[in-house]
């Protein structure tokens, strides 16, 4: 039977200020770590500090519960779940590289002041208020 990861203990856990805090999640699974929570957090959406937004809380347990036993962790037995996870956390990675490109390139035009913050907003087609978010590195 699958020991499942609640929301509230994964706020829990990552409140926590002991750094070898764990989820027990019984026997047949192995306990969820603080460290594995900031890894998760990595490629969800996050407010300024890192901390997930109240909406991406549910996605980590998604995540943690999503494990089977006995399944094998890597794709080399046709295991099609995790060739899935695999993909969605290299999309993921390669769309916030090309995100944070994006955020450097508008920051460099805001600051250079090569170009007025209302064409670039217009070029990016974004809000000027969200060009001076980026510029501001508050999102």
């Amino acid at each position: 039977m699958n020991a499942i990861v609640t929301t509230e203990q994964i706020i829990g856990l990552w409140k926590e200020p002991n750094l070898s805090a764990v989820i027990d999640r019984g026997d047949d699974f192995e306990p969820v770590p603080k460290d594995d929570l900031a890894a998760l957090a990595a490629l969800i959406e996050t407010d300024d500090e890192g901390r997930p937004l109240d909406d991406q809380w549910e996605i980590i347990a998604d995540q943690l519960n999503s494990e089977v036993p006995g399944e094998p962790t890597s794709t080399a037995g046709h295991n099609v779940l995790a060739e899935i996870r695999d993909a969605r956390i290299e999309r993921d990675r390669v769309k916030k590289e090309a995100d944070d490109e994006f955020n450097a390139l508008i920051r460099e035009a805001v600051v250079s002041k090569k170009a007025p913050v209302a064409a670039i907003a217009d070029a990016a087609q974004m809000s000027r208020a969200r060009i001076y978010q980026i510029r501001d590195g508050r999102r």
